[in-house]
């Protein structure tokens, strides 16, 4: 074997030795958390709003503020379109941006009844994030620290105090 084809042996060896290598690292560098709060323990996903189902289902619109997919009032479901990590929310505290590769949407169900003789309007949700490795695989599920949906929960109860108090006010 000639000089010139053993250099352009090891080259060929060298450049497939580098090319694999990239690959195997950087399928690694995909958070499989979205972020440092993914240790928190599972949060109840459900709340009870003791106001009438028409102004909880007004409240979470006011609060919602990612694009709608489907709603159904008489069914009690809203569903958001599927939100980029970086579009998303982030939790306070937050110093690096969550993978690009992060996407997920809200499902909010609402329920009307009474509670403690009391009308009342459960409300869930239920946020599906998943991650989107490449374009060849399927994405895969990847479980939420609960922090936006408290959030949520925390914006629609004051919604409802605003509205009982610009009631008391008139």
């Amino acid at each position: 074997m000639s000089h010139t084809a053993q250099f352009l042996t090891k080259r060929i060896v060298l450049i497939f030795v580098i090319i694999t290598g990239c690959t195997l690292l950087g399928c690694s560098l995909f958070d499989k958390r979205p972020s440092a709060h993914a240790s928190m323990a599972k949060i109840n996903k459900q709340k009870l709003f003791f106001a009438p189902y028409d102004n909880v289902w007004r409240a979470a619109h006011a609060v919602i503020k990612y694009p709608i997919a489907q709603e159904n009032q008489d069914t009690g479901i809203i569903e958001t379109e599927y939100i980029k990590g970086v579009d998303g929310w982030l939790p306070p505290g937050t110093t690096k941006p969550p993978s690009s590769g992060i996407r997920y949407k809200l499902t909010f169900t609402f329920a009307k009844g009474t509670a403690e003789g009391r009308e009342s309007t459960r409300v869930t949700i239920d946020k599906k994030m998943e991650i989107l490795r490449d374009f060849f695989s399927d994405p895969e599920p990847i479980e939420s620290d609960g922090l936006e949906e408290k959030i949520l929960f925390y914006r629609i109860e004051r919604e409802l105090v605003i509205l009982e108090a610009l009631k008391k006010a008139q």
